[in-house]
């Protein structure tokens, strides 16, 4: 209970005139004033309530002030509940002695003085604050050093069970020491061995506690002793770990490899101790030599398989250019000429009927045949330009682009840098072609884009190509070109570039993509040469 908080005062009279008088007594108090006007009625209150005073009139129907009192007082939990009389009938000291014997702790006559009575009010009803706080206070100090004594059992019952984890460790480790294959060793700060383990002895065949100090040093191989020297001066002056590999003598007068590693233990950031292990790793040693000799080999066939499968792929890229220029020829020339013909003949024919006017009809199959004869062409031409191979690639993405900017309605620009661009080898013309055209391809079918610029430069040590557009973008896995993410189109346009030592980058510039293609100014040269050579 705090010093704020307010108790409980039972007022207890059949007469509400005076509960009224002694309510306003004791308002000045502050603390919760409940009136009762029977002795039963002030028993339920009690029963439900914590009160700290039960001020009552002794002369009450039923029940008179004595008589409540001795009841009150019968339940344990009003054993120490100040009681206090007042009378204005019962004056004599054999009534105030009655009062007393039945549990009161006051007794004050009427006239009440209001006054008096507010200070003895107060006086019990600050001894019950009190009196809860210390029982509260004694309640958190039971608790606490309750709290104390099984904290500090578990923390002797976990030492305890430490203690003997600590000696069941000590035992496993003698255990490990005396049975662990690796050789166990330790040093003093200044580098010398102080302890090592039997497996030493047991492979080297020397003599007991003769490896201690520096004798361990004649055992090792003399092309490894320098270095294993020097790399633990080296860790005692820089207190950095050590670790070595050298060739350790058998006691049948054959060398094993060997892997030396020690830490150092420190106190107070000074280096007190030195712990480490020597093992055994000829085994793996020849292992590596044997697996690195294989992956040296395995590389090898790997670059002739790699090499094998480029050559593959760029004849296949080659044929495909071919059957491309085939079937462009066929339809031009073949199904676009009987068109021609079929397109003449029916001009003939509307023209013969020259006297009257040509139906609907011929009319209708006259522009079919302008349709297909166009669609031929187109077709034709996608398949593979003309203009490529008889003016070259910039006078073939010209075409391109004005045809694919009529075809889809986005704004498509062409910048070239220097204007006088210079004609390529045809198989270089043919690539960069083919990488602009599916570029512009995944623009118009993907990218939802409404303006593309397109790039083609030359400076002094290589081409750069780059289609660019406002659209969404594109995933992080597809701009880093994973395998599982990029389709045929994508992978076509990097194989092309590799073709020529050059690469294909995909940039998210928000908006938009950037294509770009890097093609180096020494892989046309070796293209150059190698059409002069064929």
């Amino acid at each position: 209970m705090s010093t704020d908080e307010k108790i409980n005062i039972l007022m207890v009279d059949d007469q509400p005139a005076k509960l009224l008088s002694y309510e306003v007594m004791l308002g000045g108090l502050g603390e919760n004033l409940i009136k009762a006007t029977s002795a039963k009625e002030a028993l339920e209150i009690l029963l439900k309530t914590d009160v700290a005073v039960v001020l009552m009139d002794v002369s009450m129907p039923e029940l008179d002030g004595f008589q409540l009192a001795a009841m009150i007082r019968q339940h344990p939990r009003f054993q120490r509940t100040a009681i206090i009389f007042v009378s204005a009938v019962h004056l004599t000291d054999l009534d105030q002695l009655k009062g007393y014997e039945h549990g009161a702790v006051d007794y004050i006559s009427v006239p009440v003085v209001a006054e008096l009575l507010r200070a003895k009010v107060r006086v019990f009803a600050d001894l019950h604050r009190k009196t809860r706080q210390l029982e509260t206070l004694n309640r958190e100090l039971e608790q606490r050093v309750l709290e104390r004594t099984e904290e500090l059992a578990r923390k002797a019952e976990l030492l305890l069970q430490l203690n003997m984890e600590l000696i069941g460790k000590n035992q496993e480790l003698d255990a490990i020491v005396h049975t662990a294959p690796d050789i166990i060793f330790s040093r003093k700060a200044d580098g010398s061995r102080d302890y090592i383990s039997d497996r030493f002895y047991d492979f080297t065949g020397a003599s007991p506690n003769s490896a201690n100090g520096s004798g361990w040093l004649d055992y090792v191989h003399p092309d490894d002793r320098d270095k294993a020297m020097a790399e633990w001066m080296r860790c005692i002056e820089s207190g950095a770990n050590y670790e070595v590999e050298y060739r350790l003598r058998a006691k049948e007068g054959g060398y094993r490899w060997f892997r030396a590693r020690a830490l150092p233990i420190r106190d107070n950031g000074t280096i007190v101790k030195w712990y480490g292990t020597c093992s055994d790793i000829h085994d793996s040693k020849l292992l590596e030599q044997s697996i690195r000799d294989s992956a040296a080999e395995l590389e090898k066939m790997v670059d002739r398989r790699t090499d094998e499968l480029r050559r593959l792929s760029i004849r296949l890229m080659t044929m495909q250019d071919q059957e491309r220029r085939r079937l462009a020829r066929d339809l031009h020339d073949g199904l676009g000429q009987e068109l021609a013909v079929a397109k003449m003949v029916l001009d003939k024919i509307i023209l013969q009927k020259n006297s009257d006017p040509p139906s609907d009809a011929w009319k209708q199959a006259s522009s079919i045949v302008d349709r297909a004869i166009q669609q031929v062409r187109t077709m034709s031409h996608l398949l593979h330009p003309p203009l490529l191979d008889e003016v070259g690639l910039l006078s073939a993405l010209s075409w391109y682009v004005e045809g694919l900017s009529k075809r889809s309605g986005i704004d498509t620009s062409l910048e070239v840098q220097p204007s006088e661009f210079p004609r390529l080898p045809s198989d270089v013309e043919t690539a960069v072609f083919r990488i602009v055209q599916e570029a512009l391809t995944n623009v118009f079918r993907h990218s939802e884009a409404k303006r593309v610029w397109i790039t083609l430069s030359q400076n002094n040590d290589k081409i750069v190509v780059a289609v660019r557009d406002d659209g969404k973008g594109i995933g992080k896995r597809i701009a880093e070109l994973q395998p599982d993410s990029v389709g045929v189109g994508i992978g076509g346009m990097k194989q092309r570039a590799k073709e020529f030592g050059g690469e294909l980058r995909l940039t998210n510039v928000h908006p938009g993509t950037l294509v770009e293609l890097v093609i180096p100014c020494s892989a046309l040269l070796r293209e150059s040469s190698a059409l002069l050579t064929s």
